[in-house]
């Protein structure tokens, strides 16, 4: 894969697996916006980009502000040129059970993990239509495909990621415009190291099909290929990355 001279950005880019997406990018050879609260976490990121030879540029952004959403992707088509490739991997996951679900909880977790990720599309569309072509990728999760407790709002907002990413997919795919959804299983990030202790991982990964935890770079591949040229026939895909721990039946 080959994205030499080409523009990605991608969100939550300072750990996990939007570290790996955007690390992933910058070794392809593509210029990369990185998008991330975590300003300092992305700025390490950034200088390991721009170590392999490329560029990287870092925007802190709240996913949950639109305006500044849609002013870096306008900021990073300049600064770059063209965009062939977008990454929506920043959420937050909260958990809570259905009677303790506040109106601010829910629309926390939605404005992040919905709202934000379809105006981040929108304006990225804009830029991809105009130049007729581009990919997207749009991060869901199991969650959006089977039930667990504590998750309502959670799964909730990955679920209508789906379905909004097909809706995109469908009105694009003229205009030369990919979008597909890459959904991890659990998958062994930084976030989960600092809140779950190693036994209980291993008591975890016993009970999945592949007997263990996804890497962050398992998922984090998926979603460059994604936006390669290797991809061109696919869109409006749903890519389960998790071992074949769930496999849909049609």
């Amino acid at each position: 894969m080959d994205f030499s001279g080409m523009t990605a950005v991608v969100t939550g880019a300072a750990s996990g697996m939007g570290r790996q997406t955007a690390l992933g990018f910058g070794k392809a050879g593509a210029n990369v916006a990185l998008l991330d609260l975590d300003y300092d976490g992305a700025r390490q990121v950034a200088r390991e980009i721009d170590s392999t030879g490329v560029r990287a540029i870092v925007w802190k952004v709240d996913m949950a502000d639109t305006s500044q959403v849609r002013a870096t992707l306008q900021a990073a088509h300049a600064r770059f040129g063209r965009l062939v490739a977008v990454a929506n991997v920043a959420a937050i996951y909260p958990t809570a059970k259905i009677a303790d679900v506040t109106e601010e909880f829910w629309d926390r977790i939605h404005s992040i993990d919905l709202r934000g990720v379809f105006f981040c599309c929108q304006e990225a569309l804009r830029i991809m239509a105009a130049q007729g072509s581009g990919a997207i990728v749009n991060v869901a999760s199991g969650a959006a495909l089977r039930a667990a407790e504590g998750q309502v709002a959670y799964s909730a907002a990955k679920a209508g990621l789906v379905g909004m990413s097909r809706v995109l997919a469908f009105e694009f795919a003229r205009k030369g415009v990919r979008v597909n959804v890459v959904a991890p299983g659990h998958t062994l990030s930084e976030g989960v190291l600092a809140t779950v202790s190693r036994e209980r991982i291993e008591e975890m990964a016993a009970t999945l099909v592949p007997g263990r935890f996804m890497t962050p770079e398992e998922p984090a591949n998926a979603i460059i290929w994604l936006c390669s040229g290797a991809a061109s026939g696919i869109n409006g895909a749903i890519i389960n990355v998790n071992g074949g721990n769930y496999m849909p039946s049609g």
